[in-house]
């Protein structure tokens, strides 16, 4: 069984399980009335949800079946390098939200300018019932998490990668901001993509990311059913919106950037430090050379000295590097046939342009 797949057959798995999904989700609408509403949301959203999870599961699945995949390694479906990860989790999808939030609601606030209906995003449920709360969750926090991360992050990353680790991760995170074809979610979503991107490349984990991905989802919905005092708190400041903002992106990528760096501290073994035959100890951050009796390390002092460095080129080459090195992948760099994600994210973009123009005449 073949245990990679490339770009191009990533982005076949991706429109694979993105066409049965709309077709289910065109099918069903012709037989749910629209009128009918359960836990104040429509049965069609409660049933098109579920349905559309399903579509992606057995999408992924038959192709595997079908091309001979070795899903398990493919997927990543394995816990992390270290179990100590997993506490991590709950706090990633918080910095996530912390960066990406205000980010979506100043594309929100755009919108609004242009005359788009931004009450357009996902469907909610209403009341406070606590049967339709852990239903929410089910429908919508615990099985997105495992159809879209091992859609998403188990093969649509791991071919795209194949070319190299910063293509898969930002391709990997449009076509997931892109395949949700809902104009008011797309910065929140790419923002999510590229964080459970590179959390799945520092974990190795799929599990890693289906925890993220449903904290994201729990902590929306339970602020919306049962907290909504904080959406209105953005009301309330007014013109301070922007201050508050901004400080809320600050404080999330200083919090995401720490995160990350812990994940990768703890997935990898050998640490920053590699011991050659000689006997002599390299420091990968400052490229010296240095006894191994002399060597300290200060996770503090060290990680300090990171974050600064994401300021200079030299920064950005080392995580680069350290990204490459733990993605575990097959890199077939440029060489390989490309045309299938060029004609995945043109229909991408054509689906998701259909739903923001539909918007608009409405």
């Amino acid at each position: 069984m073949r245990k990679t797949i490339g770009a191009s057959e990533s982005s076949s798995i991706y429109l694979i399980a993105l066409c049965a999904g709309s077709l289910i989700s065109m099918f069903i609408s012709l037989l749910i009335p629209r009128d009918i509403a359960f836990g104040g949301m429509r049965v069609l959203d409660w049933v098109g949800y579920t349905l559309m999870q399903a579509a992606f599961f057995a999408s992924v699945l038959i192709y595997a079946k079908v091309r001979r995949l070795d899903e398990i390694s493919i997927a990543r479906i394995r816990r992390p390098r270290d179990a100590r990860q997993f506490i991590l989790a709950p706090f990633i999808a918080i910095a996530t939200i912390l960066v990406f939030l205000p980010l979506a609601n100043a594309w929100i606030s755009f919108l609004n300018i242009i005359g788009y209906p931004t009450k357009s995003g996902v469907a909610m449920p209403g009341g406070g019932n606590v049967g339709i709360y852990f239903l929410a969750l089910f429908v919508m926090a615990i099985l997105p998490a495992f159809g879209e991360e091992l859609l998403m992050r188990g093969h649509v990353l791991h071919g795209l990668s194949t070319k190299n680790v910063w293509f898969g991760i930002l391709m990997s995170a449009l076509f997931f901001s892109l395949m949700h074809s809902n104009p008011v979610q797309t910065v929140h979503q790419f923002g999510l993509g590229v964080t459970m991107a590179i959390t799945l490349i520092l974990t190795g984990s799929l599990w890693m990311t289906v925890l993220v991905h449903f904290f994201n989802n729990f902590i929306s919905i339970t602020l919306s059913l049962y907290i909504p005092q904080v959406e209105d708190i953005s009301v309330q400041l007014g013109y301070f919106n922007w201050l508050t903002g901004a400080a809320s992106v600050l404080i999330g990528i200083f919090l995401l950037v720490l995160l990350f760096f812990i994940l990768s501290r703890l997935g990898d073994k050998r640490g920053e430090y590699r011991v050659t035959d000689e006997g002599i100890v390299y420091d990968e951050f400052t490229i010296t050379a240095i006894l191994p009796e002399n060597v300290k390390t200060n996770p503090v002092k060290d990680f300090f000295k990171y974050f600064g460095s994401l300021f200079k080129k030299s920064g950005w080459k080392r995580t680069t590097r350290v990204l490459t090195r733990a993605n575990e992948v097959d890199y077939r760099g440029k060489a390989q046939p490309m045309i299938g994600v060029w004609i995945a994210l043109g229909l991408s973009i054509a689906y998701w342009l259909y739903s923001f123009i539909s918007g608009l005449i409405k």
